[in-house]
């Protein structure tokens, strides 16, 4: 698919700035804490808090975040936009050495956060970069506010332009090392148009903010493209707690949710049927949608979820089913101005209609590239087309599939045999939507690799579901020994909710070195 989208010029920013004056007393922002702003509020705020940073940050391209969703999170990320700084939220979920690793790689010098939270966080506030919210507002006085209301009444927003990072996102660390991914302004705002022209966001709607903006998810969907469309957003904090998203939801009257799989099926579980009554729209991204949980959350809040597809260095969104058009077992169509092909993943060769193969992205969502790793922005864009690392196909309408990644594959004597299709045989058999079980691989003198299987107790223990997979069609091969079941308390997951490939490969390696499998 390669339609036409117009380009912009424009920034975030400006944006932001041309919305909120033009609806200056409706809502804008709010969070689990009780707090809540107009547009004009909004404004006001982000202005007196931008003369701050600008003068903390005086000289420094890139300013460090580590904020949860909430309205402290926004304002600061629409402040330091505003002063023309790059936008870094820092993962609070990852180790303390993958922080220091992206603190590095961006070479921070102030980092924006909350005694509060760091305090939640478990994270040492103990840095001579730490910049506290609190401390930043408790030094505002009124003649900085009032400065602040006339540069929201009247004042142009920056000088910077589209092509300018916007923000750097660290990739989610479930495979190799994380990298930096920059986004300019013009790669964000292309998105959020081409996902404006095919869903109606009205001024009425309200988004239900459950993802952090650490994650490009959270960060276009969550945070920028209520604001550019001029609805509103509801921030909460622990986006999986069923419990607080149902009551903010409600609170809000939320119409507008996007979330993981993973956030949704706690949803199913502890959320009542009543809070998300004003829910028109639900869309699934970052993990695959399983039909059993579609249903189950269709069945009890009457919504169906739609999947749409994506990745940080597209900015995010490629594909959405959408209302009407919602093609099960696909990720939709491409957006607008976005193209896709499949190619062989040999030789480069497009692909018939229906044929798997290596999933390629072209558009002006493409990131700009990976921060400080030439070597490794070029090995993943070619021409303009960004190669995903997905294996999927097109069907003759458009519709993409998305089958599993390269790097969920195991090559085993010779023959390449796909994670994600192992794992589906004892889902299926469980009735289970939940990852209970996870397909990982160890070294195999033998045959190069060997499939080992990770699972916590509701799948039930390694005699039942060996039983399930020799009972399986599938070839003998791909069937794990029955040695090789290794039980573990919880799901290594990554803070987006996505399971940790990396975190289940070592949990197998170290089973294997330590001869407890």
């Amino acid at each position: 698919m390669n339609n036409k989208l117009k380009t912009t010029d424009d920034t975030l920013g400006r944006n932001f700035v041309r919305v909120a004056r033009a609806n200056w007393r409706r809502r804008c922002i709010s969070d689990s804490s009780g707090k809540g702003l107009t547009y004009g509020q909004t404004l006001i705020s982000v202005f007196t808090i931008a003369e701050k940073i600008s003068k903390m940050a005086f000289g420094q391209e890139n300013v460090g975040i580590i904020l949860p969703p909430s309205v402290a999170g926004a304002l600061v990320n629409l402040a330091v936009t505003l002063v023309g700084k790059v936008a870094v939220n820092l993962n609070y979920t990852a180790s303390a050495g993958a922080r220091k690793c992206a603190v590095e790689q961006c070479r921070l010098g102030c980092i924006i956060s909350s005694r509060q939270f760091l305090k939640k966080a478990g994270i040492d506030e103990n840095d001579n970069r730490f910049v506290f919210i609190e401390d930043i507002i408790a030094d505002i006085g009124f003649g900085q506010m009032a400065k602040a209301y006339f540069k929201a009444r009247f004042a142009r927003a920056g000088k910077i332009e589209a092509r300018e990072i916007a923000t750097i996102i660290f990739s989610s660390g479930t495979t190799g090392k994380p990298k930096g991914v920059m986004l300019s302004h013009g790669n964000i705002l292309s998105n959020i148009e081409a996902i404006r022209a095919v869903i109606n966001i009205k001024r009425q709607d309200n988004l239900c903010a459950v993802l952090p903006f650490f994650h490009s998810f959270g960060f276009m969907c969550g945070l920028w493209l209520p604001l550019i469309a001029g609805a509103s957003a509801g921030y909460i904090a622990k986006g999986f707690d069923g419990a607080e998203v149902g009551c903010q939801a409600r609170k809000n009257r939320s119409t507008i949710l996007f979330a993981p799989p993973t956030f949704l099926s706690h949803y199913v579980r502890r959320t009542k049927s009543e809070e998300f009554a004003t829910l028109r729209l639900v869309f699934a991204g970052a993990e695959k949608l399983k039909k059993r949980l579609a249903e189950e959350f269709e069945a009890k809040f009457g919504v169906r979820p739609l999947e749409g597809y994506g990745m940080t260095e597209l900015s995010p969104v490629v594909s959405l089913n959408l209302p009407g058009q919602n093609k099960e077992g696909t990720v939709g169509k491409a957006l607008l101005g976005v193209s896709v092909k499949i190619v062989d993943e040999q030789n480069g060769q497009v692909l018939a209609p229906e044929s798997e193969g290596l999933v390629m992205v072209k558009g002006p969502n493409v990131m700009i590239g990976y921060l400080n790793m030439p070597k490794k922005t070029d090995e993943v864009l070619k021409d303009g087309w960004y190669n995903t690392g997905d294996l999927g196909c097109l069907d003759s309408e458009g519709y993409l599939t998305i089958t599993d990644r390269l790097s969920r594959f195991s090559k085993i004597a010779g023959e390449m045999v796909g994670h994600l299709g192992v794992e589906n045989v004892y889902l299926d058999r469980l009735g289970m939507h939940e990852q209970v079980v996870a397909v990982t691989s160890v070294p195999d003198e033998k045959k190069g690799e060997e499939l080992v299987v990770l699972y916590i107790d509701k799948a039930g223990d390694a005699d039942r579901l060996h039983q399930i997979m020799a009972e399986s069609d599938l070839p003998n091969m791909w069937k794990p020994r029955r040695s090789n079941y290794i039980r573990i308390e919880s799901m290594p997951a990554v803070g987006s909710g996505k399971l940790d490939i990396d975190g289940l490969h070592n949990i197998a390696l170290a089973a294997k070195e330590s001869g407890t499998y």
